[in-house]
């Protein structure tokens, strides 16, 4: 658990403060708030990844997190409304082994697509391999890659980060869709290997789907 949570430090997270969108746009009258009905559920994550077996799956109000530049620190997003839902499946080598979905809903279009263009800078600028720790004094490697996924919904972003630390490897995609105010941060983990496009882009349409 460690090793995620510096993973996510060095990609920008886990810090209090509030994004301020490139566009800020006009807000028009508040937007819903986002519910469960918008997340994936644990029969669409078993769907497309059948050897999840059952995963636990938890669902929050909680803040998304998001790249900042290519430097080690850290940026909450805090949209008008946030959810998160969180699978937790048995670990098994060469398989999934966490998907995250965050929903956040935004006051206009302009800062939902300010997060999108957030993670798309991401790949374009902060690709490259970064020496760090664990928290505890263990050598970590993080292998930043591009990824430019095909759009889904009505534009989307992704990034492809390796964690490498004392003989194992977890790597995450991250796919970040757009549907109007309506941000999807779909973030699927996998032990040794690269998770499939093809997995993550099918989940990716699903959670544009529950988006409406």
């Amino acid at each position: 658990m460690v090793g995620r949570v510096v993973a996510l430090v060095t990609l920008g997270a886990l810090a209090g403060a509030v994004v301020a969108p490139a566009t800020a746009g006009r807000a028009d009258a508040a937007p819903e708030p986002v519910t469960r009905e918008h997340l994936l559920t644990r029969a669409d994550v078993e769907s497309v990844h059948p050897e999840t077996l059952d995963p636990l799956r938890i669902v929050l109000r909680s803040p998304v997190f998001a790249p900042r530049g290519c430097e080690d620190q850290a940026q909450v997003v805090r949209g008008s409304s946030v959810i998160l839902a969180s699978f937790s499946p048995s670990v098994r080598r060469r398989s999934v082994s966490m998907v995250d979905h965050h929903v956040v809903r935004f006051s206009s279009v302009g800062q939902a697509r300010s997060l999108v263009q957030r993670y798309r800078h991401f790949s374009r600028g902060c690709v490259g391999d970064v020496d760090t720790d664990d928290g505890e004094g263990g050598a970590v490697r993080l292998k930043n890659r591009a990824w430019f996924p095909p759009r889904v919904g009505q534009e989307s972003a992704g990034m492809l980060v390796g964690w490498f630390s004392r003989g194992s490897a977890d790597w995450r995609r991250v796919l970040v869709s757009r549907v109007g105010r309506t941000v999807s941060v779909l973030d699927v983990s996998f032990t040794d290997l690269r998770p499939p496009r093809s997995g993550v882009l099918e989940l990716g349409e699903i959670a544009v789907d529950r988006l409406g």
